[in-house]
């Protein structure tokens, strides 16, 4: 009886201790942070990979200038006259590790309208049109560097304009009459980044280009022009080569904020003949920026070549080289893309 009576009293302590313990461990499951390491959380999405950056960079450039003027019994004289001028240009620039190949096209082509004055006078819509701009400039270099900035460069460059030109009825320029092919090896210093010049101008992608071997070819696919050896040529021929050495400046800056400005120095001058006189043609535009659309632009194109004559407005020769210089100024609609 006293076995039963120990037995009993052990197994009710027991039965305490276990039911207290079984109390505590459910608290404590409830008190402590569920365990996610099992859970169904979804997968972290990877993000989208960047395009890859175009090693090309190309830009469009048009712009339609507009003229006119008109008189009414105006006592100190002059003419009506219209004038539409349209330019347009076009770059491609590609750049690979030590690789570089840059194009560009620069083609402008006007008109000019002047009424005849006089009541006798025949008033022709087409016969008094005139040509007042006319050019087709194509250029591309093809570059590898191993410093960043000075290339081992190939140059190609082709110049001549779209329709012939007439003065006293003989024609004084047409397609390829002239024409000039350049083809030069040498070397190209080139800053794309925006840096100052001494200081104050802010210059933008600059490049000089300087080639010691440079073939220079004029074409003059025109019979009169031809026989009368116009543009250098020797009388009767249509072609003419020469060897001799060529620069090209271009750069661009931006003065003030509204107004721009673009400019390109070509220079050659030949081994075989008066060697440092050089061919010069420097054209520059000046963009003044009225708002998103409208501009006024100033283009201008100095050239000298001692081997052509210049002429008067009538034709007539002045028996010798002259600096050869143009100009137009205009406003109208300019549009980049």
């Amino acid at each position: 009886m006293k076995q039963l009576l120990v037995f009993l009293v052990i197994l009710s302590a027991s039965t305490y201790a276990f039911s207290q313990a079984t109390d505590t461990a459910r608290t404590l499951a409830v008190a402590a942070p569920a365990d996610t390491s099992k859970t169904n959380t979804p997968a972290p999405v990877a993000p989208k990979p960047e395009p890859e950056k175009s090693q090309w960079t190309i830009t469009h450039l048009v712009r339609l200038n507009l003229s006119q003027t008109a008189y009414f019994y105006w006592s100190s004289g002059g003419d009506n006259s219209w004038a539409t001028n349209t330019f347009y240009t076009f770059t491609a620039n590609y750049k690979n590790d030590n690789w570089a190949w840059d194009t560009k096209l620069d083609t402008e082509y006007g008109l000019v309208y002047i009424e005849p004055s006089g009541e006798s006078a025949e008033f022709s819509w087409w016969k008094n049109w005139k040509k007042n701009a006319d050019k087709i400039q194509l250029s591309s270099t093809f570059g590898y560097t191993q410093n960043y900035r000075l290339y081992y460069s190939f140059l190609v460059e082709f110049k001549t304009q779209y329709s012939p030109d007439k003065f006293l009825g003989n024609y004084s320029s047409t397609f390829m009459a002239p024409g000039y092919l350049n083809m030069g090896l040498g070397a190209d210093y080139k800053r794309t980044e925006e840096w100052l010049l001494f200081g104050v101008l802010p210059i933008k992608d600059f490049t000089a280009f300087v080639s010691p071997f440079t073939a220079r070819l004029t074409f003059v696919f025109n019979d009169a022009l031809s026989q009368a050896g116009a543009f250098g040529v020797e009388p009767g021929n249509r072609v003419k080569e020469q060897m001799g050495m060529a620069a090209k400046v271009a750069f661009k800056t931006r003065p003030v904020d509204n107004v721009s400005v673009s400019t390109t120095l070509n220079l050659f001058t030949p081994y075989e003949d008066k060697f440092l006189n050089f061919v010069v043609a420097w054209d520059a535009v000046v963009a003044m920026k009225i708002n998103k659309y409208l501009s006024t632009t100033l283009n201008t194109s100095l050239q000298y070549d001692e081997k052509i004559d210049a002429k008067k407005r009538d034709g007539t020769t002045l028996g010798g080289p002259r600096v050869q210089f143009k100009e137009i100024l205009g406003i109208g609609i300019a549009y980049a893309f």
